[in-house]
């Protein structure tokens, strides 16, 4: 069943004006009438089905009782890499549980963020992908960062993942967790030891040489298996 999110909160019986992006993709693309029933997640992530009343408004007809977060807040902070891997990576990242994304200007860093249009495409597939997933909420896109504004976005748990480490990645459970990715090419040697002395805890994942989007999503789902 398709989910729409609305930046206001709800109750049963409301009649709600929908957005004209919702409503393009409710009667253009998905070619749904006043008899279609979805999903729809308000500013306080509660679920209720509403019904398509007509071609600009619905009516919220029942709550669910229905929590589809994890118990930890993870948090990724994902060094720039290319655009489209970039793109898939954000999405794929959503739809794991993951609760903000915090684009990471490494020294290694090909790409560069500086056009505003990007960031709000950026934000759209990760408020598609939480609706695709069914998310309560809209997993946070933060600005890109410099090294200066790192420890603003650390967690009770924070790791970095570096492909020299011997460790294998040993997650144990916490309210949050963040973790720093780095760009293709990896880390420079003196920006990796300048992030450990933050407090990340350096830690491998596996013998195997990982792509930036991959190692992201591989370690995610370390995190979430340790809180399913």
């Amino acid at each position: 069943m398709q989910q729409y999110f609305v930046d206001q909160e709800l109750s049963e019986g409301q009649i709600i004006a929908l957005d004209d992006e919702t409503l393009y993709h409710l009667i253009k693309v998905l070619r749904k009438d006043t008899s279609y029933t979805f999903r729809i997640a308000d500013l306080k992530g509660r679920i209720f089905h509403a019904h398509l009343l007509d071609k600009k408004n619905a009516q919220i007809i029942q709550a669910l009782d229905e929590d589809n977060e994890l118990d930890c807040k993870i948090t990724c902070i994902l060094s720039l890499i290319k655009s489209d891997k970039l793109e898939l990576c954000i999405q794929k990242l959503v739809e794991l549980g993951v609760q903000k994304i915090v684009p990471y200007e490494a020294k290694r860093s090909i790409m560069k963020i500086k056009d505003p249009k990007k960031m709000l495409r950026l934000r759209k597939i990760a408020r598609e992908a939480a609706e695709q997933s069914h998310r309560n909420i809209i997993p946070e896109i933060s600005d890109p960062i410099a090294f200066s504004k790192l420890k603003d976005h650390m967690s009770e748990a924070n790791y970095i993942c570096y492909e020299a480490e011997e460790n294998i990645a040993d997650i144990n459970r916490s309210a949050s967790v963040s973790y720093i990715i780095g760009p293709e090419g990896g880390f420079d040697p003196e920006e990796y030891e300048a992030i450990r002395s933050l407090g990340f805890h350096s830690i491998s994942l596996g013998k195997r040489i990982l792509r930036a989007e991959t190692a992201a999503l591989y370690m995610t789902s370390i995190i979430v298996g340790k809180h399913q």
